[in-house]
């Protein structure tokens, strides 16, 4: 009877990595499918879209049906959040390399400044796509709505920096496995945290619209 517990939670597990390291692959190879600046945006929201079914339940979908009919309907939609996105990481990584070279006091401040416009801009990702994945705005309410709704929960934000600090902790020591299971990983640590805080703001308004 143990024995038994023991291979179908073995198998449970395997069949977990499993589907991680496939989403994972796709996230990857339609990324790169996209020449990167046209593919990284609407490949990561299709794989949050996959992760959000998980999450909601849904562990027995089609991976690649799900992955490819989400990147397929948003790639024209979402490449304005991508440029943005991609735009403001470039100038973060060139302010870095100017600011690193620098040793005066006033650009020592300045670095502090930088690593709070970097935290800013790690939490409104990891809350945009699960937000993209779960409503409908228009672009540019995205960001607004996931800046809103990171700083209304800064909890939940905490853990999901908690969790990148792992995730590339983990990629550092381990490349070759997180070549496999890192970005899919991470983006259902995310949607995990998102779907209960979305959870808990439908619960707000629910309650709201009972009291009136």
């Amino acid at each position: 009877m143990v024995e038994r517990w023991y291979i179908g939670k073995l198998y449970s597990i395997c069949e977990w990595v499993y589907r991680i390291a496939y989403l994972n692959i796709l996230w990857i190879f339609f990324t790169f499918a996209g020449l990167f600046v046209f593919g990284l945006a609407p490949s990561t929201a299709a794989m949050f879209s996959v992760t959000r079914k998980w999450v909601m339940g849904n562990k027995d979908i089609k991976i690649f049906k799900t992955f490819w009919e989400s990147y397929r309907k948003e790639f024209l939609k979402v490449q304005v959040l991508g440029f943005v996105l991609i735009l403001v990481g470039l100038i973060l990584i060139v302010d870095y390399k100017f600011y690193i070279a620098q040793h005066v006091l006033t650009f020592f401040l300045l670095k502090f400044l930088w690593l709070s416009i970097v935290l800013f801009y790690s939490i409104l990702i990891f809350f945009l796509f699960p937000i993209y994945a779960h409503y409908q705005f228009k672009p540019f309410q995205y960001i607004k709505n996931a800046f809103i709704i990171a700083f209304s929960f800064p909890l939940q934000s905490l853990l999901m920096i908690g969790g990148g600090v792992f995730m590339f902790l983990f990629a550092m020591k381990f490349p070759g496995v997180s070549f496999f299971l890192s970005g899919s990983a991470f983006s259902y640590w995310i949607t995990f945290i998102a779907h209960h805080v979305f959870s808990k703001m439908e619960l707000r308004i629910e309650n709201v619209k009972s009291a009136t």
